[in-house]
């Protein structure tokens, strides 16, 4: 996604949160390699019959473990075989949790665009929306669970490019098919004990040809599972961006920048709007969403969410204006 580009909100806490899975894996990756040069220097791996042998180390996480140096080092593959497949697994949770959030904003912001999409209500469901603090909130969620349950990510997509006319999978048919690979990878390692399945036998011959036998996963599957959600994710984000949301998270997040300093001038919460989600904001932009926010009181759904991007900005040293 172009730095340029004005971001969602939504897309900004996938990102973090797509960069913190893969970062996850790597930690261990590399984890494993100091682990390994460690024990390969000045004899280590003779001179010790447990990996809790050296002097302080009987205490946890080693006593954990607590087996000979050799076997420790020999389980580096079968681990992180492990650790790939909650890897890919997490980076597709990411995106169905930005999708759901994405699509969530969007009918939120704009109720009428369900007007043609026939989703139906009983009686006993519109009741329950009387005891929600904000109905349009209570209909996004509803019709959110509608559209995604028991439908594929292919479906889910098309449903949302239909809805918002954004017309993100024209030409996007091959990074689609891509990202659907990577789901049913995803359901065999989470419903097929890691085993191959004939989802991936028919939808990935190339890679996988025999059903039952343990999924080869390595380096690659990881790198590319997170490149091809991140440039889904982005495409998506600029129509949803430019169709729906336009100034209404930039306004939203202004508000929520103030009600979490109230000291924060209306110069510096452009900035800080700009600086996360890359919207140009000018101050008198700010001082009227600030203002609306005094005046009205109004509730902010998903205020958690949103207060996380900013906290992570400022516990990164990422300086909030």
């Amino acid at each position: 996604m172009s730095t340029t580009q004005p971001k969602t909100i939504n897309f900004v806490v996938f990102k973090r949160r797509l960069t913190a899975e893969v970062r996850n894996y790597w930690y261990v990756r590399s984890a494993f390699e100091y682990s390994e040069r460690w024990w390969n220097e000045d004899g280590r791996l003779d001179a010790n019959q447990y990996i809790t042998s050296l002097d302080g180390d009987n205490v946890p996480p080693f006593s954990g473990i607590d087996i000979e140096p050799r076997k420790y080092l020999s389980a580096k593959p079968d681990v992180l075989w492990s650790v790939r497949g909650n890897a890919i697994t997490n980076i597709v949770t990411a995106f169905e949790t930005y999708l759901y959030y994405l699509l969530k904003r969007a009918i939120f912001l704009k109720p009428s665009l369900i007007e043609d999409s026939g989703v139906e209500f009983s009686a006993g469901e519109l009741a329950s929306s009387y005891d929600t603090p904000d109905p349009r909130e209570w209909l996004a969620e509803a019709v959110v669970a509608k559209y995604i349950r028991n439908n594929s990510h292919r479906k889910i997509l098309k449903k949302i490019d239909k809805l918002i006319k954004g017309g993100f999978t024209n030409g996007e048919a091959d990074l689609i098919d891509r990202w659907c690979r990577k789901v049913t990878l995803r359901n065999a390692l989470i419903h097929n004990a890691k085993l191959v399945n004939k989802e991936l036998v028919e939808e990935w011959p190339k890679k996988f040809s025999t059903i039952g036998q343990p999924i080869a996963l390595d380096d690659g599957d990881v790198v590319r599972s997170h490149f091809v959600a991140y440039e889904l994710a982005g495409k998506i984000d600029k129509q949803f961006q430019r169709a729906v949301i336009d100034e209404q998270d930039a306004r939203t997040l202004a508000r929520v920048l103030y009600l979490l300093d109230r000291t924060r001038s209306t110069g510096a919460v452009a900035a800080s709007v700009f600086q996360i989600i890359n919207y140009p904001f000018s101050k008198d932009m700010a001082e009227s969403a600030v203002s609306y926010q005094k005046k009205s009181r109004a509730y902010i759904p998903d205020f958690n969410l949103i207060e996380e991007v900013v906290r992570d900005y400022q516990g990164e040293g990422d300086e909030v204006a």
